[in-house]
């Protein structure tokens, strides 16, 4: 998901009306109207969401980590590219938290936004995500070039193995092959499918390697920040309704706030129910075994098929 700053203010615009007109926001000022605020540092909404459009898609640039290494072709190329992601973390960490300094909050923007993220939610949301990165990084110091070694190697051996077995089931499938020749290349095909069954298994101990989702990250603190802002809104909205003794039952009144902006709600993902866990994990699993399961079945398929080729008896004999 690319972000940019038109969908990040569309967003967080409505969060004017929560603290308009309170002698504590007065500094506030002209940010949500177009201007900039008087909290020290002249912020403007346009502006700050342009740095968190900014900071949101340079952390989206780390999913690429695992495969820009594994295109690396020497330790010093490798080395080169580990160090930029190794302080493209430290930069990521000093920006995403709560405030960053007497006018600042996450990435700099206005110090506003650190009213938002002190709500327990936020907050938790903004642990996570450093602490994901955190883990990140200090995988990143551990690695070093011979994990991408190894799993070129792999590849080139899976390559190898494919390569032998289509040719041996070409020469299996030929109607002129006598029996003892086709015997010995369904062995051979037979032999290699276990050999790429293992080499398969191998390769799936680099999956998790170096794995990061920052959207799933991102979509999550944004969301929560929106919930936060939302939730402090009815604080105020139900208060006035009291002090007011208006209706306070009205169900229209209590879904507009929930359907104001529904469009724009980044769309959390991954669900938080255990059963949903459970089902992912098996999808893990089948995701990250299912071409071994496929190669597996696709051999065995090969020898039958070619075993029971002209066959008549159950023996696997053979019609010249």
């Amino acid at each position: 998901m690319v972000y940019t700053a038109e969908k990040l203010e569309k967003l967080f615009k409505g969060t004017a009306r929560m603290r308009a007109g309170k002698e504590q926001y007065k500094n506030d000022a002209g940010y949500w109207d177009g201007g900039t605020c008087d909290w020290g540092a002249n912020h403007s909404l346009k502006k700050d969401c342009e740095t968190l459009a900014k900071a949101f898609n340079e952390i989206a640039t780390l999913k690429e980590i695992k495969d820009q290494l594994k295109a690396c072709n020497s330790n010093q190329e490798y080395e080169a590219k580990k160090a930029n992601y190794i302080a493209k973390c430290d930069k990521i960490l000093r920006g995403l938290q709560v405030q960053t300094s007497s006018t600042s909050s996450m990435f700099g923007i206005c110090i506003i936004w650190s009213d938002q993220a002190t709500n327990k939610d936020v907050i938790s949301k903004i642990n996570v995500y450093r602490n994901s990165i955190t883990r990140l990084k200090g995988d990143l110091e551990r690695e070093t070039y011979q994990w991408v070694q190894e799993l070129k190697a792999l590849e080139t051996e899976k390559n190898e193995i494919e390569k032998r077995m289509e040719e041996n089931k070409k020469k299996a499938s030929d109607k002129n092959i006598n029996p003892v020749e086709k015997a010995i290349l369904l062995q051979l095909i037979e032999d290699d499918s276990k050999k790429l069954k293992s080499n398969l298994e191998k390769q799936n101990k680099f999956a998790n390697k170096l794995k990061f989702d920052p959207e799933k990250y991102t979509s999550d603190l944004l969301n929560s920040i929106k919930e936060a802002i939302k939730k402090g809104r009815k604080d105020k909205d139900n208060n006035n309704t009291k002090n007011n003794n208006s209706e306070t039952n009205n169900p229209d009144n209590s879904n507009s706030e929930d359907n104001e902006s529904g469009s724009d709600e980044v769309p959390p993902t991954t669900p938080n129910n255990n059963g949903d866990k459970k089902e992912d994990k098996s999808s893990d699993w089948f995701q990250e075994n299912k071409q071994i399961i496929l190669i597996s079945t696709i051999a065995s398929l090969i020898i039958f098929l070619l075993y029971s080729q002209k066959a008549k008896k159950p023996n696997y004999s053979y019609d010249y």
